[in-house]
């Protein structure tokens, strides 16, 4: 699924949500992280899938921004291991972050379990629309199953 259709700006929720920041480049994790304030959002780094993994059993986020490439494990396999940990994993929306924007790359990004796509380089705007969509999918799903 992609947000190809018009984003909302606002969030229905002025709850700050948790974000894990899933990339071994530390300039693109600390741009996510001087922006976080200006997102709403709580920023959580890691910057390997092993990392990620234990951040996923300590807390429960609300998306996952996935790297696609990283030294040791990539954003595909870490995306399929955080997909088999447990039911909550499972449906956290993970979008993944790459400068490979190509059909074939979105395809394995898709078969690997991933919901949306964020082409590197990305501007504050794009990154909170993706966010924002996401948590307003999330927040539609709660009213509807509650």
């Amino acid at each position: 699924m992609t947000t190809d259709q018009p984003i909302s700006r606002e969030r229905k929720s002025a709850r700050k949500a948790l974000v894990l920041v899933v990339d071994d480049d530390p300039l693109h994790s600390r741009l996510i992280e001087l922006v976080s304030d200006q997102l709403n959002i709580t920023a959580h780094m890691a910057s390997s899938c092993a990392e990620a993994m234990e951040a996923l059993r300590m807390f429960v986020f609300d998306i996952v921004l996935m790297d696609i490439r990283m030294p040791e494990v990539d954003g595909h396999s870490c995306t399929k291991q955080m997909r088999s940990l447990n039911e909550k994993t499972s449906l956290i929306p993970i979008i993944a972050v790459t400068g490979n924007d190509s059909v074939a790359n979105r395809m394995k990004c898709v078969e690997a379990g991933m919901d949306d796509f964020l082409r590197k380089p990305f501007t504050v705007e794009e990154l909170r629309d993706k966010i924002y969509f996401w948590l307003n999918q999330l927040e539609e799903y709660a009213e509807v199953i509650a």
